[in-house]
């Protein structure tokens, strides 16, 4: 059994209410094996609660990387690229720089990252993992994945940025992009490739405003809430 626990759900806002008051960081969990994907500096509980057995990390900015301000010992083995290894002041002591495209195993999970779209001094991947029969994509920020088609072939579950439903959070620099796509793109990208499972986490302030309403438009997508646990 492969169990999603999603230990908090907000992004890098102020705004934060019963449900949402964590950065977004997620546990899946197969066979007693735990990874945990983000860990920000918001958070419930330390990674000794937690007790995962690897962290990977998307990308340096506040809310999905603690050590970027705070320096956290452990054992645990943290994955991330050479960008986010590089960026900040403190450095997790037992880090494994990874390269998009590389495949690990660790238990019953096999994942590697990809190059997303999102931020321009701190570069970001998401993550692709298979356990228990069901392929995961996980992208907490993004403005696009950068080889879309490979990436969400054959995937069954979509965890996304939920930063904003409709409104518009992609800037521009010159010729490059950056920000955060709307959950209804990312909905888009999901019925194009056929993806059955659709949720988000890092919520956003409009989000949170209109978690209601949306849940009665798009009943057959997941807004994720802290604590919350689904079996797949």
């Amino acid at each position: 059994m492969t169990k999603l626990i999603f230990l908090g759900t907000k992004g890098e806002i102020e705004e934060f209410t019963e449900r949402h008051q964590y950065h977004s960081s997620t546990v899946i969990m197969s066979d007693s094996v735990r990874l945990l994907l983000d860990y920000g500096m918001l958070q419930r509980y330390s990674l000794e609660e937690i007790k995962p057995d690897a962290v990977l990390i998307t990308h340096a900015h506040p809310d999905h990387y603690s050590w970027l301000k705070k320096d956290i010992q452990t054992d645990v083995p943290v994955y991330l690229t050479k960008e986010t290894f590089d960026y900040g002041k403190f450095r997790p002591p037992n880090a494994k720089v990874v390269l998009p495209g590389q495949q690990h195993q660790i238990g019953p999970f096999q994942w590697s990252c990809y190059r997303v779209i999102h931020s321009i001094r701190c570069p970001a991947v998401g993550f692709k993992i298979r356990a228990g029969g069901k392929t995961f994509v996980y992208n907490s920020d993004l403005v696009d994945i950068v080889e879309k088609d490979s990436v969400l072939k054959d995937v069954d579950y979509y965890i996304g940025d939920g930063s904003s439903i409709r409104a518009n959070l992609v800037r521009r620099r010159g010729d490059t992009f950056f920000g955060h796509a709307r959950i209804t793109t990312q909905i888009n990208w999901c019925r194009k490739y056929g993806i059955s499972h659709i949720m988000f986490t890092h919520l956003g302030k409009e989000t949170v405003r209109e978690e209601q309403k949306f849940a009665q438009e798009h009943s057959d997508v997941v807004l994720a809430y802290d604590g919350m646990e689904l079996k797949v």
